[in-house]
């Protein structure tokens, strides 16, 4: 359940003042506490304020009478401050709404993020740890044909999945395939 004494005051006028809001409450009953909200940078009103009643009938009188009042040329709202369900002490001193101690920000604690993998590596099997008497010959053209990109340039091992010492020795027999005609220069 909320507490009905708190207030939330929105839209207003940035000229407003907290002795101006306590005025305007205290004429419906005893404002305990009013706190405007400041930007940090150019300690300029935002807009809004948090007004605390001495008692729920003083918080509802303020409400109907101030609600859609023009302060300034700008109409007012007034409603019950919907915040943390009543786990606040008050705006001055003890922990209020925003896990502080008047006012002073404390951090909030978020769960460790969980590292997703976008994309899969695409495992590619190195034919020569598989078979290890597997030899690589210049011959062997359909063999080293695999190797190479439909452009007919030599695939990197980012692509083969080769160890580097295999790559070399299929780039190496697949020039001298190349040299002697037997493969394709790349287009």
């Amino acid at each position: 359940m909320t507490n009905q004494r708190k207030l939330f005051v929105s839209n207003i006028d940035f000229e407003v003042n907290e002795t101006t809001l306590k005025d305007m409450f205290g004429e419906h009953g005893t404002p305990l506490s009013v706190v405007i909200a400041v930007d940090k940078e150019t300690k300029r009103s935002k807009g809004f304020a948090f007004v605390e009643m001495s008692s729920e009938d003083e918080a509802k009188k303020a409400v109907e009478a101030l609600n859609d009042s023009k302060v300034n040329g700008r109409s007012m709202k007034v409603t019950y401050d919907k915040g943390s369900g009543g786990q606040t002490k008050s705006f001055s001193g003890g922990p209020n709404k925003r896990g502080g101690h008047g006012g002073k920000k404390q951090r909030e604690m978020l769960p460790p993020i969980q590292r997703i993998q976008l994309f899969r590596k695409k495992t590619k099997s190195d034919p020569f740890t598989s078979d290890p008497k597997r030899t690589t010959d210049y011959r062997d053209v359909a063999f080293l044909a695999q190797y190479l990109s439909e452009t007919g340039k030599i695939q990197s091992r980012k692509h083969t999945g080769l160890s580097a010492f295999h790559q070399r020795k299929i780039t190496k027999a697949i020039k001298r395939a190349q040299s002697l005609g037997l493969m394709p220069y790349s287009r």
